[in-house]
């Protein structure tokens, strides 16, 4: 069971970096980033998971060899729910193409469960069960803090205004607690 938690949560991990960081040439100036990110991860890794910088270098090239196969799935991904948006977009979309491009979405899927399988695998056969869970709770806060530089105009660790949050194109949207949200009710 704790493998299998394990596994889902590093491909949930793994699915989310690649959509932060996996983008070459992306929000966030493209490969200076992806560098400079990898480095600080190189730096953090062995006192976060207690481990050796040899443990730390066998860790990042597993992830090496296997981020190009998950950028490629995800990319993949993003165009089949395009093609899907659009041919739903129709007045009455063909159901051969809407079956095809549903069968691709769940094949990638798959394709990505696998690959997320396998990088696993190699990951744990050189990690202790301690050892594993510091690296995902290391990978979750990675996660947290792409999300908050995403989303909050770049400042590491938090948003960029209080009460604002990045909307997508840098739009910002307020956020607001339910006593301000505007209901509108029928006339009485």
């Amino acid at each position: 069971m704790l493998r299998r938690i394990f596994f889902v949560f590093l491909g949930l991990t793994l699915a989310g970096a690649s959509l932060a960081w996996g983008q070459p040439g992306g929000e966030f100036g493209g490969g200076g980033f992806q560098d400079r990110f990898l480095e600080v991860k190189r730096n953090q890794l062995g006192p976060a998971l207690g481990v050796n910088q040899p443990t730390v270098d066998h860790l990042l090239a597993i992830d090496a060899r296997y981020k190009p196969l998950r950028h490629q799935l995800v990319v993949g991904m993003m165009n089949d729910w395009r093609r899907l948006e659009q041919a739903m977009t129709q007045a009455s979309p063909s159901e051969q193409e809407i079956k095809t491009i549903l069968s691709s979405l769940r094949q990638r899927k798959q394709e990505m469960q696998n690959l997320q399988q396998r990088q696993g695998d190699e990951e744990i056969a050189i990690l202790t069960p301690v050892q594993q869970a510091r690296y995902l709770i290391y990978q979750r806060s990675l996660l947290k803090e792409a999300r908050s530089i995403k989303s909050g105009g770049g400042q590491p660790g938090g948003q960029s205004r209080p009460g604002v949050v990045g909307a997508p194109g840098g739009m910002p949207v307020p956020t607001l607690r339910p006593s301000e949200i505007p209901v509108s009710r029928p006339p009485q």
